[in-house]
């Protein structure tokens, strides 16, 4: 049984320690997207992405690029959306 508790210490540790790295990788994104520079840097990668087209393509293949590109401005926007206090405040309560 011990063998089992020295698991599931080990998969809270590594739980907790991801839940960490993203909140700080989420802040870093925030900080670097903050103000009017960082609007500007944002429009800019939504442009190269196709952020504000759609990325249907009949062939699969080009399909499937143009969704990763846009992928990457979803992916920054939710970043930027998150609410890092409150995911802070929920890690810590799980952890009591």
């Amino acid at each position: 049984m011990e063998h089992f508790k020295s698991m599931a210490a080990e998969k809270e540790k590594e739980y907790r320690e991801a839940c960490e790295f993203a909140i700080q990788q989420t802040m870093n994104i925030q900080k670097l997207f903050a103000g009017d520079k960082g609007d500007l840097g944002l429009k800019a990668i939504d442009g190269i992405t196709g952020y504000e087209h759609d990325p249907f393509d009949p062939d699969p293949c080009k399909h499937a690029y143009k969704a990763g590109k846009r992928a990457v401005s979803v992916i920054l926007r939710d970043m930027i959306s998150r609410d890092v206090k409150k995911a802070k405040a929920e890690m810590e309560k799980k952890n009591e």
